[in-house]
Order: structure tokens, then sequence, then C-alpha cells
């Protein structure tokens, strides 16, 4: 079995591309976080900040908060990233079903395929953490006590195993539900399917959003009942509960993605249906995507509100704390980097999958260029296309970003500060325009490739 899905891999390397380097990523980010935990955990280092009288609690709070916020992006990204590359190779798994496999071989195959895409991945991404561990763990340390020092990394060989099993084991459920469809489903049935449609969210995932919605549901609950408790310099010291029921609805745009993204592009570019036989055409090509665009609008959805509302909530504090008459500095530049980095990163997952779902474009620019577009036509096309996923992200995102920023105001109104509510446009539309390119420019790919392939060929069947 391992080595069918080894030869797999070597056949396909192109395809699971993207998924090695959100992997690799997802595996660095881990480790990072992990290491800044065993490091600060240390007797010596427990020792050391007791006598510069920082409380280990104190030492320890600034890399907590940033390995949650971390495993909000890095769980879902890593599980769907997981999905999609199962998804888009569906037709060669219906082809093992065609040639003898077992329903059980084919399952257990696409799992053990997954399992070895991560831990090929996670090796390079290990090295890429181990490189970037020391600065991170300077900044977080500067982040949580100013009066340590840096502190030297320790790089154990079981913090390393343990961040490589994180991402197999998140990746391996994300494939699950696919394995399972992919043994299941009638081969015939997988080879005829379109590219395209709107196949049902699965019923463990729709239990999973469910969930996860009741969980935001009770978050918000919980803060907005409790309200501000105790004071730590001018802010609460439970400041940010509005960020975190932000972040939390940005995940869930993630989980529910098949569900509800699809019926909120339609509704976003709508306009583009009357704008010209191009545009209508690139609506109708974003649309059509299936679970794959849709989970890619979900990430994309996800880094965007990781951005914004996190920066956006610290932009209000701000506000708040100046405008009652404290000129003190506010750093922001940590936050700044790490929400960037975070933002990216789902981002890039997004395009990642949408690479994946782009795999069949040529045959559908050949069909258009028989049709009688034009080269520029096509291209304009991509162009539009690419706008509508970044368009359709940018507007969901604005929902838990008003939440952050709202939220995070009355809170501070409630603390007796003023009210004072900032969106960070500037750095949102900056990741939005970051996106487009990279996104146009991966929708650009398959294009070239067509105006350059013969349509014979381009329609000649696979």
């Amino acid at each position: 079995m391992i080595r069918y899905a080894l030869r797999g891999l070597r056949s396909q390397w192109t395809a699971w591309l993207g998924t090695y380097t959100i992997l690799a990523l997802a595996a660095g980010l881990v480790y990072i976080c992990l290491a800044h935990r065993y490091t600060v955990t240390r007797p010596a280092v427990v020792a050391e900040a007791h006598g510069l009288g920082v409380a280990q609690r104190e030492l320890e709070l600034s890399g907590v908060v940033v390995s949650v916020f971390t495993a909000l992006v890095v769980v879902p990204v890593v599980a769907v990233v997981g999905r999609s590359g199962v998804q888009a190779l569906r037709t060669t798994w219906a082809q093992w079903r065609l040639a003898g496999a077992l329903p059980r071989q084919v399952g257990a195959t696409v799992i053990v395929t997954v399992s070895l895409v991560a831990v090929v991945s996670a090796l390079p991404g290990l090295l890429l953490g181990g490189v970037a561990a020391q600065p991170v763990s300077d900044l977080l340390t500067q982040m949580a006590a100013q009066r340590m020092g840096p502190i030297a990394v320790e790089h154990s060989p079981l913090v390393m195993l343990a961040g490589i099993a994180a991402v197999v084991l998140v990746a391996a459920l994300g494939a699950v539900g696919p394995a399972y469809t992919a043994a299941t489903v009638p081969a015939v049935t997988a080879l005829r399917e379109p590219c395209g449609g709107r196949p049902p969210m699965p019923a463990g995932r729709w239990a999973i959003a469910v969930g996860w919605l009741l969980l935001c549901g009770l978050h918000a609950v919980g803060w907005v009942v409790t309200g501000p408790v105790g004071i730590g310099g001018m802010l609460p010291t439970n400041d940010g509960q509005a960020a975190g029921s932000a972040l939390l609805l940005g995940v869930w745009a993630v989980i529910a993605a098949p569900a509800i993204m699809p019926a909120i592009q339609r509704v976003v570019t709508a306009p583009l249906g009357r704008a010209g036989a191009t545009a209508s055409i690139a609506r109708r090509s974003a649309v059509w995507r299936g679970e794959l665009g849709a989970n890619a609008l979900g990430l994309l959805t996800l880094g965007f509100t990781f951005g914004a509302a996190l920066l956006s909530s610290l932009q209000t504090s701000r506000a708040a704390v100046r405008a009652a008459g404290d000129p003190g500095a506010f750093n922001l530049i940590d936050s700044y980097v790490l929400s960037s980095i975070m933002a990216l990163f789902a981002v890039w997952s997004a395009v990642a999958v949408i690479a994946l779902a782009s795999r069949s474009r040529e045959r559908e620019f050949a069909m258009l260029r028989c049709a009688g577009s034009t080269p520029d036509r096509l291209l304009r096309q991509v162009a539009v296309e690419a706008a509508c996923h970044v368009g359709t992200a940018l507007l969901t995102a604005l929902v838990p970003t008003a939440v952050a920023v709202l939220g995070e105001a009355w809170f501070l109104w409630r603390a007796g500060l003023a009210f004072t509510p900032r969106f960070a446009w500037w750095q949102m539309l900056a990741v939005a325009a970051v996106a487009y390119v990279v996104l146009a420019g991966t929708l650009l790919l398959p294009g070239r490739r067509a105006l350059r392939m013969p349509v014979n060929i381009a329609l000649a069947p696979e």
C-alpha cells in the first residue's frame, strides 16, 4: 500500500505541490509555538524569571496566546488543504477502483497518501521553524516580560516529533471524509462527475459547523454578560474578547464554507451577470467550482478576518486609551508581524486550493476559444474571476471584523473609556491586494498554457 502511495506521489507531485508548501509552513509554525513553550517552562528559565520578579504565568502568556491564534488558523487550513488535495485527484482513486482495488484498499491508500505528504512536508517545515524559532521566541519574551533578556531556544527531538505528529494527524483527519467517498462512490460516477457543482456538505462537517457556531455564540454571550473585569493599566484585564469571537467566526466560515460560500458569492457577484459576456462567464466560472472553490473562499475569509479583526481591535483599544488622556506608547509592531504571517498563510492556502480546482481549465479555455473568445478576452476573464473570489471573501470578512471592532469599542465603553471604533482598512486592503495578485497569477497559468496549446489537443479525451 505504501509502495503504491509513493508511486502515486511521484507521478502526481505537481498536483500536490501547493499542499506540500502549506503543510511545510504549518509544521514550521507549530514547531515554533511548541519550541517556545518547551523553552520557557524549563526549570532554569523559570528560576531566572523568578529572580527578576517575573511570574511563570506572565512569561508563558504571550506564547499561549500566539499558540491559540496559530491553532485557530493552522488546524482548519491543514484539514481543508488535505481534504482538497484528495478531492482534486478523485479520478485517480476511481481508476484504482476500475483496476480492481477493493474499497477498503482505496480508502486506506488515500489516508496513507495524505499522511506521507504531511510527513514529507513537515521535514523542511521543521528546518524553517528551527531557523525562525529563536527570533520569534525573543519577540514573544519581550511581549510577555521586557525585564527578561533573550532566552536560548531548546531544540528537543521530542518537540520535533510532536510537531510532525500534529500536522500529520490533522491532515489525515481532514482526509477521512474524502477517503470514505473515494472508497464508496461508484468509480464510473466519480469519473463522470464534472469539476463544478454543489455537492451536499457531509453530515460530519455539518455537525462540526453547528457545534462550532454554538461555541461562537457561547463565547460572545460569555464576554457580553461578564463585561470588563479588573483594570490592567487603562484596559480591562479580559480585553480582546470581541476579537476572539471574530476569529472564531472566521474559522466557522472555513468549516461551513460548502454550505454558505456559494450562496454568498452568487449574491455578491450578481451585478456581473449583467455586465457583459466576459464578466458573466467569469462569474459563472468562479461560482461553478464546487467544494474546492467554496473551501478556497472560506480560507480567504479566514485570512482577511485574522488580519483585519485583530489589528482593528488593537487600534480601537489604542484610540480609547489615547482619548482618555494617556499619550503613552502603544506598540503594534509585534501584532502587525504576527497577524500578517497568519493572514498571509491562510491566503496562500486558499491560493493552493484554487490551483487544485484549476487543473482542468485548459479544456474550459479551449472550449471558449472554439466559441469565439479572443486571448485578450480570456485574460480579462481571469482577472474578473480573481476579483470575484477576493471580493466575496473580503465582504464576508467584514462581518466578523465588525464584531471585533464594535464589540471591542462597546466593551471598553462599559469600562468607562470612550467609544472609539477603528477599522484597519489599509491593512485589510493591502492583504486583499496581495491575495488578488497571487490568485490572478495562479489562475493565469492554465490560461497561458491553454492559449499556447492546440485546441484539438486540449479537447482530446484524457
